[in-house]
């Protein structure tokens, strides 16, 4: 069986070349200097695997996929794939829809936008984590000052928040044990929930985090943030530019992007502003093309359902790709489960563990219509084990 997934929806998916690797948001002077460093990056990704980038999209891989195939001598292909792996299963079984023995794919991208270019793909990708970081805050209130730290105090956690992000953009606030020590910008602010919103079982941590900040210390944000943006923390992310450059480049120019980023901006406060500069920025000066990428047709049956996994609350590959895709697609069952996170994995579930075991090992799929519930709450003591 194969298995896939990928940091592009887990990490971000772009590195810069020198200072901060977001920018300063309110800032459009920074933003312009920011917008240098990604021209400056794809003019260099160029120069160094400029033979090798129009070669690297995700239908390379898929052939690539059924190359691994046939040498290990399978007659078809057991495939699980996980975020941007359903992308690339989705690509196999449309370019390959008589190889496939099963296929299940959790926490779906949804292949029409991510194919038509890349202001589409952010557009899709960026568009829950709003809607879950609402959910947390809710969760939170209900949980009680007992189990979140948010909550309580004369305002709800929603209140408090708003008023955080409200502070931080108009000036940041200090964070002197962070490391290394300084201030708490907005665009740390924005970064230091990108990971979080996407596992469940810290969200009481992040809490106290956002509840320390709200306070007026921003040290744990600013350290959180700080780490995802280091090299280290960015290991493998230009690859995964590279490859969604070539599946689909942008359309408007980097030059454009007061108007792209704002538009990104309005459609999620946490997740579209950071998004357009890490994933659509790098593709609107990238120096090729791909050569052998698929668009679709997206339809095309294979003889045993695909199985697709959607959470409710998902805050990198919204519920509704998953609704879309299971209706989209040739032959496929979906499966819903009503929880939180971003891959089911990270919201245990004995309903969607015994769902997926039917499938793999026995190519037998839920009645359509099921829901699966999570076997507990965010905030819930025990959750997650």
């Amino acid at each position: 069986m194969v298995k896939a997934g990928s940091t592009r929806n887990g990490s971000p998916p772009m590195t810069t070349t020198s200072g901060s690797a977001s920018p300063d948001v309110p800032t459009p002077a920074a933003s312009e200097r920011y917008r240098r460093k990604t021209v400056d990056l794809a003019r260099r990704c160029g120069k160094v695997s400029g033979w090798l980038l129009p070669h690297i999209s995700t239908a390379d891989t898929a052939r690539d996929l059924d190359h691994l195939r046939r040498l290990v001598g399978d007659r078809k292909l057991t495939y699980l794939g996980l975020s941007y792996g359903t992308y690339l299963g989705q690509t196999y079984a449309n370019m390959f829809p008589g190889r496939v023995r099963a296929m299940l794919i959790d926490s779906v991208v949804d292949p029409v936008p991510y194919s038509k270019g890349a202001e589409a793909r952010v557009a899709s990708q960026a568009s829950g984590a709003d809607k879950v970081f609402a959910q947390l805050l809710a969760l939170c209130e209900n949980a009680g000052p007992q189990r979140c730290a948010l909550a309580g105090g004369g305002q709800t956690a929603a209140e408090r928040v708003d008023q955080l992000f409200a502070r931080v953009r108009r000036a940041p606030i200090p964070a002197p044990a962070a490391s290394p020590p300084g201030e708490l910008t907005y665009a740390e602010l924005l970064v230091s929930q990108f990971n979080p919103l996407r596992i469940p079982e810290i969200w009481p941590d992040d809490a106290k985090d956002l509840d320390a900040a709200v306070r007026g210390d921003g040290s744990a944000l600013a350290t959180k943030a700080r780490q995802l943006v280091t090299p280290a923390g960015f290991a493998g992310a230009t690859t995964s530019a590279a490859i969604s450059c070539a599946d689909a480049p942008a359309r408007r120019s980097s030059h454009a992007w007061p108007q792209v980023i704002e538009r990104f901006t309005r459609i999620d406060r946490l997740y579209g502003r950071l998004l357009g500069w890490w994933l659509w920025a790098p593709c609107a000066s990238w120096p090729v093309r791909g050569q052998d990428n698929y668009g679709g047709p997206w339809n095309k049956p294979t003889k045993t359902p695909i199985l697709v996994i959607g959470l409710r609350h998902d805050p990198a590959t919204p519920y509704v790709n998953a609704v879309r895709s299971a209706r989209r697609l040739g032959n496929a069952v979906l499966l819903t489960q009503d929880g939180y996170g971003h891959v089911s994995f990270h919201d245990p579930s004995a309903c969607v563990d015994r769902a997926r075991v039917a499938y793999l090992v026995r190519l037998v799929t839920p009645p359509k219509g099921t829901i699966c519930a999570s076997e507990k709450k965010p905030f819930d003591s025990g959750f997650g084990t």
